[in-house]
């Protein structure tokens, strides 16, 4: 009776989590930045928290071929949640890709997770990653901006076409 208990309330919980995911999707991440709450108008509508501890150590996109790999590198995260992937043209409004899975571990490891952007847009792109815990705490990644109006030459992957912004 109280496993049947347990994973009614942790369903609910990941039910809560994914309906507060899928507004930040739609509606659009950038106005996380700018509101308290998310969700608003929803039934169990949550507030997320910044988080004080970044967990995502290193992220890197890089051009090649007409698509952008995304890849990040996640040191001791002890959290569960999502990962959101994000693209903007202007480097101020973004918008999601798409999402993984945030696998926490209470174990000393590094976790590398990776996504593919099919259809950059064409000349100058702006990349981060916005992290999302079961806790209702977020934190995002530093912004990259990548270039891809290369000559295809130098498609190859190269550092000139990776800058990082704070």
């Amino acid at each position: 009776m109280v496993m049947k208990i347990q994973n009614t309330f942790s369903f609910l919980l990941k039910s809560l989590f994914l309906t507060v995911v899928l507004t930040l999707i739609s509606q659009g991440t950038t106005l996380l930045a700018q509101s308290s709450k998310v969700g608003a108008g929803l039934v169990g509508a949550a507030a997320l928290k910044k988080d004080d501890y970044n967990a995502i150590s290193s992220f890197s996109p890089v051009y090649n071929g007409g698509k952008t790999y995304i890849r990040w590198l996640v040191s001791n995260d002890e959290k569960d949640g999502l990962f959101i992937i994000e693209r903007s043209a202007d480097g101020v409004e973004f918008e999601a890709l798409g999402f993984k899975d945030r696998v926490g571990s209470p174990l000393c490891v590094n976790l590398f997770y990776s996504y593919v952007d099919e259809e950059p847009i064409a000349g100058v792109n702006y990349y981060r990653v916005m992290s999302v815990g079961t806790d209702q705490t977020y934190t995002y990644s530093d912004v990259v901006r990548v270039r891809t109006d290369v000559a295809s030459p130098a498609s190859q992957p190269n550092s000139a076409n990776l800058e990082t912004e704070k």
